[in-house]
């Protein structure tokens, strides 16, 4: 009802008050994630959203340069470590994402345009790619359409250019009293999630999903006036990945005027 989504920019509320702060350790804390999350009213585009975020890994091993196989079968025995070259690895991507939604004939729509900053070794990487959305509501049921990563080029500081293939998502949801339920499935790729949120009362919600990379997708939120407070953990799919975790802090903007 308060949290933002980007994952279809036409899903996000034009009225929401709330800053969010999301903190988030992927792969049993290799991959760090922070993002910031927020509405400016501007005279030009009204309200806007905005996104702020950093992913990292931060000095893990790198034992790239210690493995020294002199015999060349293909195996690195515990004599042919040089520990005295093990070192550390890091990796830093700063993202932006601005969000428009707006109606068209009773549909809201909305596009997201997405930009980041990388670095890898001795490489600077700048990236971009859009995000165009459908949503449309009916009394209990709503479906959305979204076009994920359009256009998505990376440029890197040597001269290379990647890209990745877009997303094609149909989504529906439906509500049953105080249960949500959701399936999302991407025509591209073939890959789903099916999720569903149970409101015990105004105060607390309890989230459970499962998707093509995720087994267990477990959550909760807190919904106060002032303030938000939301847990979730993920087993996924390959126990070899480990779990994923994420803290969301939320502050209503009229907090700040009681000041």
């Amino acid at each position: 009802k308060n949290i933002y989504n980007f994952s279809n920019p036409a899903c996000n509320k034009d009225n929401n008050r709330f800053i969010y702060s999301l903190l988030g350790t992927h792969f049993n804390g290799i991959l760090n994630n922070q993002q910031l999350i927020f509405t400016l009213k501007t005279s030009f585009l009204d309200r806007v959203h905005f996104a702020f975020l950093r992913t990292a890994v931060d000095n893990i091993y790198d034992t790239s340069s210690a493995w020294d196989d002199y015999n060349q079968d293909n195996i690195v025995d515990i004599d042919e470590i040089n520990y005295d070259k093990i070192g550390t690895f890091s990796h830093n991507n700063l993202g932006l994402i601005i969000s428009k939604p707006f109606y068209i004939n009773k549909v809201r729509l909305g596009i997201s345009t997405k930009f980041s900053m990388g670095h890898l070794f001795n490489q600077n990487s700048f990236s971009h790619s859009f995000d165009i959305g459908i949503y449309k509501k009916f009394k209990k049921v709503s479906f959305g359409i979204v076009l994920q990563d359009f256009l998505y080029r990376s440029y890197w500081s040597k001269g290379t250019i990647n890209k990745i293939a877009s997303k094609f998502i149909v989504g529906s949801n439906f509500n049953i009293k105080f249960i949500n339920l959701s399936l999302d499935y991407n025509l591209f790729s073939n890959e789903y999630m099916l999720g569903s949120n149970y409101d015990y009362n105004s105060l607390i919600s309890f989230q459970l999903g499962h998707s093509t990379i995720e087994k267990v997708y477990l959550g909760f939120l807190l919904n106060f006036k002032k303030f938000n407070l939301g847990y979730s953990f993920v087993f996924p799919k390959y126990d070899e990945l480990g779990p994923s975790q994420r803290v969301i802090i939320g502050i209503n903007k009229d907090f700040f005027n009681s000041f």
